[in-house]
């Protein structure tokens, strides 16, 4: 419930009702898959300019003299590439964080161990004279 009383997990419920009982139901869910993908390649076939309207023409037949679009295969390459390009760039700062991180824990690292070491010092000094020394 939010500040004005409202419900805001009533279409959440909903759905996870709406999903388990489509689960549990194996003829219903084989057909709402069917259909699903009935839906899937009609959209294909349209985006893919083969779908025709009532007249027979190409719903995606570009107007005369207009250049060619680049087919299906080509966007799909140039998603692909334009996402390995953006994988290699986080994979690079990603290394670069942790490279900093790294130099960081180190430069934190250093006076904790020259601390440690001045203790010993004074521990090792405390053993032979029987004061401590500061």
């Amino acid at each position: 419930m939010d500040e004005d009383g409202r419900d805001c997990g009533v279409n959440v419920r909903q759905k996870a009702k709406d999903i388990s009982n489509l689960l549990s139901d194996p003829a219903r869910l084989k057909e709402e898959r069917r259909s699903r993908e009935s839906i899937r390649d009609r959209m294909i076939k349209y985006n893919s300019g083969q779908g025709e309207d009532d007249e027979g023409l190409g719903r995606n037949s570009p107007p005369p003299g207009t250049p060619p679009r680049r087919n299906r295969v080509d966007r799909d390459e140039e998603e692909l590439r334009k996402a390995i390009e953006a994988s290699k760039k986080t994979l690079a700062e990603e290394r670069v964080r942790v490279a900093e991180e790294h130099n960081l824990a180190a430069a934190i690292g250093l006076p904790e161990e020259e601390e440690a070491k001045r203790h010993r010092a004074i521990d090792a000094a405390a053993l032979f004279d029987g004061q401590p020394q500061m």
